[in-house]
C-alpha cells in the first residue's frame, strides 16, 4: 500500500512572496542574474522563449549561451540580454536543457557540444559535493533548473538546489537511468506518488507538469509536497515548458540571496507554475473590465470561496509567446496584491 503523503496546495499570496520589489539602492546585479544555456540548430525557439520569459520575471539581467544562430534570435527578441558561446560573469541561478535534444536525438556536432557544457555545468552539484556543508566552493553554486534535453545528464544524486522539470514522458525516462519501468500513461495518473520517488532517487526538488502540476523534495527534508491547478488545458502547446523554465530560473535567481541550506526550493518552483498558470489563463481570456490587480484579487477570491465580480471574458487559444505577454500584468497584479 503507497504511505500517505504530505500535500499542500499553493496560492496566488505564496506566490507573491517570491517577487522580490527593487528598491533605491537595487541595480541589475542585485535583482538577480539568470544564465541559460537553451536552444539549439534544431530548435531555437526554445531559446527566445525560455531567455524572453526569464527577462520579463523580474530579474536585473539575463545572459544566454547557444549557438550562433540561437543567439542572434534571442538578442531579436531580447535586446538586453547578454549572448555568448558559453556562459561568462556571474549568474545567481542557472537553466539548462530546454529545446535541447537528448541522447537519443543528438545527431549533430554542434548539439553535442553544447550537451557537454551541460554536462561540465552540472557535474559539481553531484550530491557527494554540492550538499556539503564542508565544501564552501561548491554550497555557494547556483541553483539550477533543468529541463527537457539535459534531464539525461544529471549526476546520479544531486541535492534539492536542484530543480528537474519533466512532464510524464521524460520522468519515465529518467526513471529508467535507476532501473525503474513505469509508463507515462501511469505517471500521469499518479502524478504526486512519481515526484515523490523521483525526488527520493535524485535528491532534486521535481516539478512534474501535467493538468495538475506537482512539486517534490526529498522525503528527508520534511516539506510538503505542492500541487498546483492553476493552468488552463490551452497550457498544452509547444513552447510553454520552455516558458516555465525561464520562469522558475528568474525565481531562483532573484531568491538566490535569501536562501540557504535551509530554503524551500519547492515552494520556489511551485511559485513558478502559479505564475505560469496565471499567465497562460490571462493570455487565453480577453478581459472586458478587469485590471492586473482586480485579476488577483479575484483569483484569491476564488480560492477562498468569497463571492467577487464576475467579469466577462472570452475564452480562446493560445501559444507559448502569448504567456509571455502576459506576465507583466501578472506580476504586476501579484506584487500589488495586498
Amino acid at each position: 500500500m503507497t504511505p500517505l503523503l504530505n500535500t499542500a496546495s499553493i496560492d496566488v499570496k505564496d506566490a507573491s512572496k517570491c517577487l522580490k520589489k527593487p528598491n533605491e539602492s537595487s541595480n541589475k546585479y542585485s535583482r538577480g542574474v539568470l544564465g541559460l544555456v537553451t536552444g539549439s540548430n534544431a530548435y531555437p525557439g526554445a531559446a527566445v522563449l525560455s531567455t524572453k520569459s526569464a527577462a520579463y520575471s523580474n530579474i536585473g539581467m539575463v545572459r544566454y549561451a547557444g549557438p550562433f544562430r540561437a543567439q542572434n534570435l534571442v538578442l531579436q527578441a531580447v535586446p538586453e540580454a547578454v549572448v555568448s558561446d558559453c556562459l561568462q560573469g556571474k549568474v545567481n541561478a542557472i537553466t539548462v536543457g530546454s529545446g535541447i535534444p537528448d541522447y537519443e536525438h543528438c545527431n549533430d556536432d554542434s548539439t553535442k557540444s553544447q550537451r557537454d557544457y551541460i554536462l561540465d555545468l552540472l557535474k559539481p552539484y553531484s550530491a557527494h559535493s554540492a550538499c556539503s556543508a564542508q565544501n564552501q566552493e561548491n554550497t555557494n553554486l547556483p541553483p539550477v533548473c533543468v529541463d527537457a534535453g539535459a534531464l539525461d545528464l544529471l549526476p546520479k544524486k544531486v541535492c534539492e538546489k536542484v530543480v528537474l522539470t519533466p512532464h510524464a514522458l521524460e520522468l519515465s525516462k529518467l526513471l529508467k537511468h535507476y532501473n525503474l519501468d513505469f509508463s507515462s500513461e501511469n505517471i500521469a495518473k499518479n502524478p504526486v506518488e512519481f515526484a515523490q520517488k523521483a525526488a527520493n532517487l535524485t535528491g532534486a526538488t521535481v516539478l512534474l507538469k501535467g493538468s495538475t502540476t506537482v512539486v517534490a523534495s526529498a522525503e528527508s527534508l520534511n516539506l510538503p509536497i505542492f500541487t498546483c491547478t492553476y493552468g488552463p488545458s490551452w497550457l498544452a502547446t509547444a513552447g510553454s515548458g520552455d516558458v516555465l523554465a525561464g520562469i522558475l530560473g528568474a525565481l531562483l535567481a532573484q531568491n538566490n540571496c535569501e536562501l540557504n541550506q535551509n530554503a524551500n526550493y519547492a515552494l520556489i518552483a511551485a511559485s513558478a507554475a502559479v505564475i505560469h498558470g496565471l499567465a497562460a489563463n490571462w493570455a487565453a481570456k480577453s478581459y472586458a473590465k478587469l485590471d492586473a490587480k482586480s485579476y488577483a484579487k479575484s483569483v484569491y477570491n476564488c480560492e477562498n470561496h468569497e463571492n467577487h465580480e464576475n467579469h466577462e471574458n472570452i475564452e480562446h487559444p493560445i501559444v507559448a509567446s502569448n504567456i509571455i505577454d502576459a506576465l507583466p500584468y501578472v506580476l504586476g497584479s501579484l506584487i500589488n496584491l495586498d
